[in-house]
């Protein structure tokens, strides 16, 4: 009998060490709610994406741990999958205490992580600040770096090895690139650089990055923000990108609207260029957001059709998040848009969003 309680006792004490060098979290987000656009029937949506993931990492001794993550993102109001079975981050990679991190795999693209906190609205939702053609949310077959934080400022690279279908059908997943032989050559690496600062009440960013498979396009931005008082923030970011082979799909919905595809046409070339004021204000038990959003293209059309130059897009938004606990909230936003014959479906849109985060 006392030798089975030793026994135990060791397998309990093997558990807990084990424990100790090695952990995985579970995380995840669900939202829904409605929105109504002029023109569109109300329809369920959300604002955050919704995910579940799991991360984890272990201890390897000497500071070095191995990390990994894992996050698949869904459509809660109707619990389809999005396109790729892990949408969200897949990576796995080495973080050290006096050098920083580095990844492989999929994970968040460095200009559109860093530059979406100079949104109130976060990029999410109607409110959302338009976003380039040539930013994506997340990307592939990609290294990435990540800096120790000294004194607020941190730096950040990537690569991205392109995947050789210029002139494929599937270019990424996305079929809809489509007629053979008809394409450019778009087959490059992609890389991204990132300068960021975060201390008292400045935050700051510069980014530049060629996307993967984009005829050596490339887009670069700024940002900046001070918090007065603890409670108030102003931000102001500006972004330039030079499209030369006319991509346009998912984050390249000049219209302002929440996006409901994911695909890729190749059109004209284009310059774009953005301009974002921002408002964040905590306001009782939640925040008040708004943002003037200005966005000019040059030479921009899509195949078969052409809008003409100098094309431009006035987006106003205003919300509201109120937070029921630390994981809870309720939100109601509110956006305009203005656009010229040809950046979106109609020249003014007026968009309405209402429903409910939890965090877990």
């Amino acid at each position: 009998m006392k030798k089975t309680l030793i026994a135990l006792a060791c397998c309990g004490l093997t558990v807990g060490i084990a424990h100790a060098q090695s952990n995985v979290t579970v995380y995840g987000i669900v939202d829904t709610g409605y929105i109504k656009q002029n023109g569109r029937d109300v329809r369920m949506g959300e604002n955050v994406n919704n995910r579940i993931g799991f991360r984890g990492q272990e201890d390897l001794g000497n500071g070095l741990k191995a990390t990994f993550e894992l996050e698949r993102r869904f459509d809660l109001f109707n619990g389809a999958n999005r396109g790729t079975e892990w949408d969200g981050n897949a990576n796995m990679g080495l973080a050290g205490k006096g050098w920083g991190r580095v990844r492989f795999g999929r994970m968040n693209e460095l200009t559109t992580e860093t530059l979406r906190k100079f949104d109130p609205f976060y990029q999410y939702g109607v409110g959302g600040m338009i976003e380039s053609t040539l930013r994506s949310a997340r990307i592939s077959h990609t290294a990435r770096y990540d800096s120790p934080s000294w004194a607020g400022l941190t730096f950040g690279a990537s690569y991205s090895l392109g995947r050789g279908t210029g002139n494929d059908d599937g270019w990424d997943g996305r079929a809809n690139a489509t007629t053979a032989g008809a394409l450019p050559k778009i087959d490059n690496d992609g890389y991204a650089l990132n300068v960021s600062y975060n201390n008292g009440p400045w935050m700051a960013t510069a980014n530049w990055s060629r996307l993967a498979d984009s005829g050596d396009s490339y887009n670069w931005n700024l940002g900046v923000a001070y918090k007065f008082f603890g409670q108030a923030r102003v931000s102001l970011a500006y972004e330039q990108t030079r499209d030369k082979v006319g991509i346009a799909g998912e984050g390249a919905d000049f219209s302002g609207n929440v996006r409901d595809g994911n695909d890729l046409e190749l059109g004209a070339s284009s310059k774009q260029q953005t301009w974002l004021l921002g408002l964040e204000w905590d306001l009782g038990p939640g925040q008040l957001d708004a943002s003037v959003n200005y966005l000019k293209v040059d030479e921009y059309g899509r195949r078969r059709v052409h809008f003409g130059s100098d094309d431009t897009i006035l987006k106003y938004a205003l919300g509201y998040t109120y937070n029921l606990s630390k994981r809870t909230s309720v939100y109601g936003f509110v956006s305009y848009t203005d656009a010229d014959e040809g950046l979106a479906d109609r020249e003014s849109t007026t968009a309405f969003q209402l429903g409910m985060t939890h965090k877990f």
